[in-house]
């Protein structure tokens, strides 16, 4: 893996938690729906959101970063992103807690024995990375706060 393919990774999951000057970042809060199906092939209708918008799984070759291997997007019922999960190479991991680190404050560390567990907070949006020791890839979660309330409501409901 060449250097420029590997902060490319670090560099868009860091572009993804703040407003991107791209003119179609995947940014919580702001990208809709319609500029996703503008600029992007949405290859899977997964389910809907607990905030009753569609979740759709787009093809990792359209954002054509080496490591980056599976994005899903969930909205809301306005049509704009609530959460956005990545799942990555896990040689990039330290470059992106890095990345995250020098940029974020964390909200929560919940990581032992190599598993890691990170929660980053870029104004109402959270940024969670979870890693498994045994596992290639890791992932990171953008996640709106309408998204987690209405999240918990459901887990209360059902608990």
């Amino acid at each position: 893996m060449n250097t420029a393919a590997f902060a490319g990774v670090a560099a868009y999951l860091l572009s993804m938690a703040v407003i991107a000057p791209e003119p179609v970042s995947l940014t919580v809060g702001v990208t809709t729906i319609v500029d996703v199906q503008q600029h992007y092939t949405i290859i899977d209708k997964i389910g809907t959101s607990y905030t009753g918008g569609p979740v759709l799984n787009l093809s990792e070759w359209e954002v054509n970063l080496e490591g980056v291997t599976d994005i899903q997007l969930a909205f809301n019922a306005e049509g704009v992103l609530d959460v956005a999960t990545v799942k990555a190479d896990k040689l990039h991991l330290e470059e992106v807690l890095s990345g995250l680190r020098s940029q974020l404050q964390i909200g929560t560390d919940e990581s032992s024995h190599g598993f890691e567990n990170i929660t980053f907070l870029s104004g109402s949006t959270e940024v969670v990375v979870e890693s498994h020791p045994m596992d290639t890839q890791f992932t990171v979660n953008y996640i709106s706060a309408d998204f987690k309330r209405a999240r918990t409501d459901a887990q209360k409901q059902y608990a």
